[in-house]
């Protein structure tokens, strides 16, 4: 082999153990960045009073819907004067809607906590009914009596369909809608603070209460 030949051999050859050496360079300190990451623990800074600011901001959340049918007899009547001749009775069938859910703008900075594994805690408001209401073109008069010698109350029946919506109201309580509404808020919220970036969530659920907002 020539003495050139020689030359351009050992360049070669050089190149081939430099870029040898500085692909094995790079891979030792990807492998370094990689292994950093894996065993390095993240410490992630969280405003409890962020995430309440962030759960107000959903108000009122509606979690269980129920529909509901009432019949209810209202009467009328005089205690010396048989009905047959001063009574009035009217009996109303009643199919209404009741939606209940929490009100989350009762959340306080003490009902939303940090556990020592980092999980977020937030206990929520009680359920209650948010809406109650009679459909009108389900609900009807199904009969009407009145006395021989009495005029009709021509309120009876207003007074009927308000004793009515209170009536599908406790239906829908007896029936379990706030415990309903109690279990679907947490799984929302939870669900909801997951988009927010919160990988742990918990949400415990406070004493029910069939009052309306």
């Amino acid at each position: 082999m020539s003495r050139r030949g020689v030359i351009l051999a050992l360049i070669a050859a050089v190149l081939v153990i430099g870029v040898t050496f500085f692909a094995g360079w790079m891979a030792v300190r990807e492998t370094r960045r990689t292994a950093e990451a894996v065993f390095t623990p993240r410490e992630q800074q969280i405003d409890l009073s962020a995430v309440v600011t962030r759960v107000r901001a959903l108000n009122r959340l509606e979690t269980a819907s129920m529909r509901v049918v009432h019949v209810s007899t209202i009467t009328q009547s005089y205690e010396l004067v048989p009905n047959a001749f001063a009574g009035d009775e009217l009996t109303f069938f009643a199919a209404g809607d009741v939606i209940a859910g929490i009100d989350l703008s009762q959340l306080k900075a003490e009902d939303v906590r940090r556990d020592v594994d980092g999980t977020i805690v937030v206990r929520l408001p009680p359920p209650l009914i948010l809406v109650s209401r009679i459909d009108n073109r389900e609900s009807r008069v199904l009969n009407r009596k009145t006395g021989l010698f009495r005029r009709a109350d021509m309120n009876l029946e207003s007074r009927a369909r308000q004793y009515a919506e209170q009536g599908i109201r406790n239906e829908a309580v007896n029936k379990g809608i706030l415990p309903l509404a109690s279990q679907n808020a947490e799984v929302k919220v939870a669900e909801l603070l997951h988009t927010f970036g919160f990988q742990r969530v918990r949400c415990e659920a406070a004493t029910a209460s069939p009052s309306r907002g």
